[in-house]
């Protein structure tokens, strides 16, 4: 089947859907009998109709050759905004990710170039193939922000999961979800495509990269794609191509716990061989028709955390002293062979820091590697860029983004400083490290610093628009490197390492393998820290005693700490409780939680937190800074340790309490609203009952109703007032 009878066959298929007096109101009859000249032919576009209000101004065409953002069909398939008819009502089917996939291909297939064209449009500068992880996106998304485009990055994060892989139609995406199991957690694909790509030194008004650092980003190079590589004689004129796309993981964590430690009872050659390092059934490409080509798709298993055998026996080692809690040591192997759960005993954490013991390892599905193309006769003559694969941890923020929190957090007047956050917070798209310079065939250089950022195909230069011009996207993952963390303690997706280079030099090098083993220990640490990694990861503060100077930074709800529903962590939440007449708040201490055990009792749930919007999360960090300010403490850690987060939960109306804050106070609250409970903290102790509770005093509680513009306080028993707010 040719390109043009795939492009028809999608078009037979989606009119009756809608589709076909969808695109009628821009003039395109997708039924028409010639569809090449009726794509082909000038359209006047309605972009007053939904979906279609960003799609690119100099677009006229259903299909412009080699302009995918300037072609209507294929911005009507893979824009996420396109769900409804000219007359609103909704679409009634989608196109699939195939569909979409060979619209595309048509759109550069159309009248193809010979390589020849594209070496003059290079003008002399490096071409090679290289792989790019890609999305299209709406315009507030997009490397220019001007209209609806791919994004391309050569870096892709997958996520691991205990699920197969689900694409949604409609969002166009792949989603976590798993219906009727709020343990389940699915597999995160990424989509990788090759193309004949230029390597430019970076320019903001041309391709980018996103988020453009000026005096660096002009100074490095980036591979930016011009034409898109696919199968058959239809891509470039007069070559018949058979492209396929090699994967390569890697999962060699357990390897480099004794490279880093000493005394553990493994060595070379033992440490080279499975599971110290894992290259098999990690991921894989999708099978599955209506996904079409390049969909890389992680194994899922059936624990976050297994259980790691040698040679078919568990694999045990003698636990170090001091891994800085990077390395699972709880379950103790006795002398006669018998499992023991240090979680049990007194004291926990010493005796995992003293180490000194044979533990059972565990492994997870974590990765990095990388795909590259093979084209012949291209990658005969041209270059091969690889791109960096990595398979992450799961994303419990399914739609936030660190990106656009970065963006938001210094453009909201209400904070003091963009610091808000317990740790600086940045994307991973805006780091100019290299990739895993380790990794087999040797794919990356350190030279290529331009590995994570996202760009764009080349353009002419236009202004950028002002700041609110679109409405956000529709909420939905990414699987580019804007939606992971770019910030190494040791990382959410990847780490981090310096090594030594050319005259005293130092190399910044992503790598999987300086990653926690398995990844839950690390998920446990910075959960508590108040997120270490806004976006990504949940703030797990309000469910452990307070500890140093921590406290909530992204409060979760009560629900989404287990309280009547399901807790993201399966950890219990604190309950009050009377003692001798004081009230005091009982924890399960932090030093007895186990992420890993968690893990293996499939415990870990998105079903809640990931459905948590962009806005939605926004909204709770911005109304539990300003409770802060009300209450005293302000940006002071210490100050805000001492005011604990009891209750949090989105007031559902008609409420009762509401109604009689309103009345007390004479003040309406309108839109969403947010109810708090802090109380002022005195003593933590430990009962003698049970080592594993902390008991927390309480000498004061106050509750807090907070909408975006007002907020309301009771302190204790009095009546409720109008809080205060500084301007």
């Amino acid at each position: 089947m040719n390109l043009l009878e795939s492009v028809t066959r999608t078009c037979q298929r989606l009119a009756p859907g809608g589709w076909h007096s969808l695109l009628l109101a821009h003039g395109l009859d997708i039924l028409a009998p010639s569809l090449k000249a009726e794509l082909l032919k000038p359209l006047i576009i309605d972009r007053t109709l939904t979906g279609f209000e960003d799609f690119c101004p100099d677009g006229n065409r259903a299909i412009e050759p080699a302009l995918p953002a300037q072609s209507l069909l294929y911005h009507a398939l893979a824009s996420p905004q396109v769900t409804a008819d000219e007359t609103g009502q909704p679409l009634g089917i989608f196109p699939t990710h195939a569909e979409i996939e060979a619209v595309l291909n048509y759109v550069f297939g159309i009248q193809p170039p010979t390589l020849n064209d594209l070496l003059q449009q290079a003008q002399g500068a490096p071409l090679s193939v290289a792989v790019f992880a890609s999305e299209y996106r709406c315009a507030v998304d997009t490397v220019h922000g001007q209209h609806a485009d791919l994004c391309f990055s050569r870096t892709g994060i997958a996520r691991t999961g205990t699920a197969g892989a689900r694409y949604d139609e409609r969002l166009r995406c792949f989603l976590p979800f798993v219906d009727d199991d709020v343990h389940g957690i699915r597999v995160m694909p990424v989509h990788y495509s090759a193309y004949l790509a230029v390597q430019l030194k970076g320019d903001d008004q041309r391709f980018g990269p996103m988020d453009f650092q000026s005096g660096l980003d002009d100074g490095l190079d980036f591979q930016v794609p011009l034409h898109k590589l696919f199968s058959g004689a239809e891509c470039l004129h007069g070559l018949d191509l058979t492209l396929t796309l090699d994967n390569y993981q890697i999962n060699e964590k357990i390897r480099h716990v004794h490279l880093r430690h000493s005394g553990t009872g493994w060595q070379e050659p033992e440490i080279s061989e499975h599971p110290f390092i894992i290259t098999k059934d990690l991921a894989g490409w999708a099978t599955q028709p209506d996904l079409g080509p390049g969909i890389l798709s992680p194994e899922p298993k059936p624990h976050l955390v297994e259980l790691a055998h040698y040679k078919g026996q568990p694999l045990s080692f003698m636990m170090p002293a001091n891994t800085g809690g990077m390395v699972h040591g709880r379950h103790k192997v006795r002398d006669d062979g018998q499992i023991e759960d240090l979680n049990d005993r007194e004291g926990v954490a010493e005796l995992v820091k003293q180490g000194g013991y044979r533990a059972l390892h565990y492994q997870d599905g974590t990765a990095d590697g990388f795909v590259r193309a093979i084209c012949p006769p291209l990658t005969d003559n041209l270059p091969s860029k690889a791109v960096y694969s990595v398979i992450g941890a799961t994303d419990y923020f399914t739609f936030c983004n660190p990106r656009r929190l970065l963006h938001w957090v210094k453009e909201e007047p209400a904070f003091s400083s963009p610091d808000i956050w317990h740790a600086r917070l940045e994307a991973l798209s805006n780091v100019r490290y290299c990739a895993n310079l380790s990794l087999k065939d040797q794919p990356f250089t350190p030279e290529d610093r331009g590995i994570t950022a996202i760009v764009a195909l080349p353009r002419k230069p236009k202004p950028r628009p002002v700041p609110g011009t679109w409405h956000p996207s529709p909420p939905r993952p990414s699987s580019l490197p804007d939606a992971a963390a770019g910030v190494f303690g040791p990382g959410w997706e990847v780490g981090w390492v310096r090594l030594p280079g050319p005259n005293g030099t130092w190399i910044n090098a992503l790598a999987g393998y300086q990653m926690a083993s398995p990844f839950c220990e690390d998920k446990r640490i910075c959960a508590a820290l108040g997120s270490y990694w806004p976006g990504v990861a949940p703030d797990s503060t309000r469910t452990f005693e307070p500890r140093d100077s921590l406290h909530t930074f992204i409060p979760l709800t009560d629900a989404e700490t287990g309280q009547g529903d399901v807790a993201w962590d399966n950890h219990p939440a604190p309950q009050v409780i009377l003692d001798q007449g004081k009230t005091f708040v009982r924890y399960h201490a932090y030093e007895y939680s186990d992420y890993t055990g968690t893990a293996l009792a499939n415990g870990f749930s998105l079903s809640l937190t990931g459905q948590i919007t962009q806005q939605a999360y926004q909204d709770r960090v911005l109304s539990m800074y300003r409770v802060y300010t009300v209450l005293g403490p302000g940006d002071n850690p210490a100050l805000r340790n001492y005011w604990p987060l009891l209750s949090f939960f989105l007031v559902q109306r008609p409420d009762a309490e509401l109604d009689i804050a309103q009345q007390q106070s004479g003040v309406t609250l309108n839109g969403w609203v947010h109810r708090y409970q802090m109380y002022r903290r005195g003593k933590v102790i430990q009962p003698a009952a049970n080592f594993k509770w902390r008991d927390v005093e309480v000498e004061e509680q106050v509750s807090l109703l907070v909408s975006a513009k007002v907020m309301l306080i009771k302190y204790g028993n009095a009546a409720w007032q109008l809080a205060l707010e500084s301007v």
